[in-house]
């Protein structure tokens, strides 16, 4: 229920077209043949999904954005966006890792 009413609360904040527009994008990938889970010999022990992070990524392009500072705002001040591309919003590492 609370995170119900959070997520009521972040929609006013971010125009219900740019979650359609994303929403949209994501709903059309294929991304079965892509694992999920980071191969931990090779990749940092981030703990953020790999599905989450190539979604980002795709609206650092889509934004224009040149440098991950930039996207790692964005996510921050647009949390439903963030919780769109996979990110778990609630937990307290999205927070930590996120704050430019």
């Amino acid at each position: 229920m609370h995170q119900q009413l959070i997520m009521n609360i972040i929609d006013l904040f971010t125009p219900q077209s740019k979650v359609e527009f994303y929403t949209k994008i994501f709903d059309t990938l294929d991304l079965s043949g892509f694992p999920d889970e980071a191969n931990t010999k090779t990749s940092a022990p981030d703990g953020f999904s790999r599905h989450a992070l190539f979604r980002a990524f795709m609206v650092m392009k889509c934004e224009k954005f040149s440098e991950i500072t930039q996207l790692q705002e964005y996510l921050f001040n647009n949390q439903i966006i963030a919780h769109t591309c996979g990110f778990d919003i609630m937990k307290k590492t999205f927070h930590q890792e996120y704050r430019p």
